[in-house]
Formats: C-alpha cells, structure tokens, sequence
C-alpha cells in the first residue's frame, strides 16, 4: 500500500516491533515467582502443576570434554530426536515449558518417546546433574525471551538457541 507520497505504509507502522520491544522490557524486569532444585528423578514430584517455567541442565563435577563426545555419538547413532550439538560446556541445555515442566524434564533426563528432541541422559550419560527450575508468571512470549537470553548468556553444550515460536 502506498501513501500519497508514495512511500509505502507498512514501513511506517510497527506494531510487531512495538509489542516484541514491550515484552522484552517486561523479560528484563521479570524474576522467577519460584526457583527448584532437581538432583534425581524423584525431585520431579515437587513439579506438579507448575505452568511457565525455565530449566537449566548442568554436569556436576565433570569433563564436559567427554560429555560432549559421548552425546554426539548417541545421537550419532539416529536411534532418537537428539538435541543440537553447540559445544562442550558444564551446561548442557536451557529450555523451558508452558504444558508441563516435570514431563519435559522425564523427557530429558529418563525415558522420553524417540521423536521428542530431547537429551534423553538415560541413554548415554553417567555423570551427576543437576535441574535449576524458575517458574515465571509472564506471558508465553516473555518466557521465550527470558530462555533466550538465559541461553545467550550460558551457551549450553546442546539445544538450538533463539526462538521456537512459542
């Protein structure tokens, strides 16, 4: 569409920009409402019914070398949806869920179904995690935010990094 300048007029109106720059000053005032600490399966129970929430995945005291080898040569393997390879850090992944934290953490950290990418640790890692878990009360789109420059910040080992259009 063209004004009578000439100039087109979705150049000038940013509707898109001005809500994306509004909920990243919300993300940049957000805190966590709650923080969790996971160091086994059974921690998963004190999830229940928890809705937006950020999780980090770090290798407690170990060769994050050896840990980035053998998780490429499962997911070498093809046997399931493995997460993306960055490069080798203590923390392996950053996500976050708005249906179901202690499903997504199972989904990573034990069994989960062969076409969820996911770490699933079950299959290939023996070292000892731990889960730090931050539930939000913000919009599905500042949590995304929120994960995001979390994971700028610590770069994990694994995962893709940027927006999955939540």
């Amino acid at each position: 569409m063209e004004t009578e300048t000439g100039k087109n007029t979705y150049l000038m109106d940013h509707p898109y920009i001005d809500s994306l720059v509004q909920s990243c000053g919300i993300a940049k005032e957000s805190k966590p409402i709650n923080q969790y600490v996971i160091k086994s399966l059974s921690d998963l129970e004190t999830l229940r019914n928890i809705g937006n929430a950020i999780y980090i995945i770090r290798e407690v005291d170990g060769d994050c070398e050896r840990t980035f080898s053998s998780f490429q040569i499962y997911k070498g393997k093809m046997e399931r949806a493995c997460a993306k390879l960055n490069h080798p850090s203590d923390v392996l992944y950053v996500g976050s869920s708005t249906t179901g934290i202690k499903n997504r953490l199972k989904q990573h950290l034990d069994d989960g179904p062969k076409g969820t990418y996911a770490l699933h640790m079950k299959h290939w890692f023996s070292g000892i995690y731990k889960v730090d878990v931050m539930e939000f009360d913000v919009p599905i789109e500042v949590l995304q935010i929120i994960e995001d420059s979390i994971s700028f910040n610590l770069k994990p080992a694994f995962g893709k990094q940027g927006g999955n259009n939540k």
